[in-house]
């Protein structure tokens, strides 16, 4: 009972203080909590845990790291941006060959106050 309340009282914290964190940081704490169990579950010592710790933080911090790359880019995206998209349209003919029968280029502008259509 001890043991559980404990270990629930840990859990409480450690993802509490979490709050506030990027991507990075969360990425590195869940790696290095992950990373501790499973090097005290292979090693079966504190090396090993310690070891996995290590690891899983590098691991961890790499995954959030890319996951902010990736919002920060959609960000920028999203913020002035504006998309040009080409759409070839193309007929299958019945003896195989395909015939392009034109194309559409479509506009569309998105700002940080939202999204604001579409032009041909």
């Amino acid at each position: 009972m001890n043991k559980t309340l404990l270990g629930l009282t840990l859990t409480a914290l450690a993802t509490t203080s979490m709050l506030g964190c990027n991507k990075t940081e969360e990425g590195a704490t869940w790696g290095a909590g992950i990373g501790a169990l499973a090097g005290q579950a292979i090693g079966g010592d504190t090396g090993g845990t310690l070891i996995g710790a290590g690891v899983g933080a590098l691991i961890g911090g790499a995954i959030g790291n890319d996951q902010e790359q990736q919002n920060q880019r959609h960000q920028q995206q999203a913020d002035g941006s504006t998309i040009h998209r080409t759409t070839i349209h193309e007929t299958l003919n019945p003896d195989g060959t395909v015939t392009r029968t034109g194309t559409t280029t479509t506009t569309s502008s998105q700002t940080s106050d939202g999204y604001t259509g579409l032009e041909d």
